[in-house]
């Protein structure tokens, strides 16, 4: 990552936006929007992201990359278990590298490639398993990496962004996409959150230093 001008020849013709409306993901126009939109402005030169599952965040970023060609990037994607129709798996593969496993072994794995310039974190949405890879994240990502993390108005998740944000590694950018989501009136149930209310979505924006 540098923040010296990246020059390029504009003229790259329509952009593709069909992902941004298509994409089989749990994320608000507007979180697509900013997504793509900082991928498209950034250009990583190594994409990564925790969390892909069906495939619609990292459908977003590959069209991003694509509509500023930038078409000598890599990416790195990781879960648990891939959850890829033959559609999106077909149009990934043409690029993207897929890690499956744990988090915890998978993002050190996905750095040997490539300095990772751009992470998207969207995987364990618990307090200890959100806070465990932004921790992570501060000594795997290079120097000016971008790193957005979904469901960040999620008490739990909230809660691990403030803790982690504190390291002064990371330039806290802020919440980012205000658009959230009360997928389930009832409050939680546990934990130091218990009776607050069960509100997801929302993106929050780290820099590394």
């Amino acid at each position: 990552m540098t923040d010296r001008p990246l020059l390029y020849n504009a003229a790259y013709g329509p952009l593709n936006l069909a992902a941004l409306r298509n994409a089989p993901c749990q994320m608000s126009l507007g979180e697509r929007l900013f997504l793509y939109s900082l991928v498209y402005a950034s250009r990583p030169a190594h994409y990564c992201e925790i969390g892909t599952a069906q495939g619609g965040s990292a459908l977003i970023a590959q069209s991003a990359l694509f509509d500023v060609g930038n078409h000598d990037s890599r990416m790195s994607l990781i879960d648990i278990r891939f959850d890829l129709d033959k559609q999106a798996l077909q149009m990934l593969e043409r690029r993207a590298v897929f890690h499956e496993g744990p988090s915890t072994q998978m993002l050190p794995e996905a750095t040997k490639t490539a300095p990772i310039d751009f992470l998207l974190i969207d995987g364990d949405h618990t307090h200890e398993g959100a806070l465990r890879d932004i921790e992570m994240a501060v000594g795997l990502v290079a120097p000016g990496a971008h790193v957005l993390i979904h469901d960040a108005y999620t008490p739990p998740i909230a809660a691990a962004i403030a803790k982690a944000a504190s390291d002064p590694a990371w330039i806290d950018v802020g919440l980012v996409v205000r658009h959230g989501n009360d997928l389930n009136d009832a409050p939680l149930e546990d934990g130091p959150w218990k009776g607050q209310p069960n509100i997801w979505g929302g993106m929050h924006h780290l820099r590394r230093r």
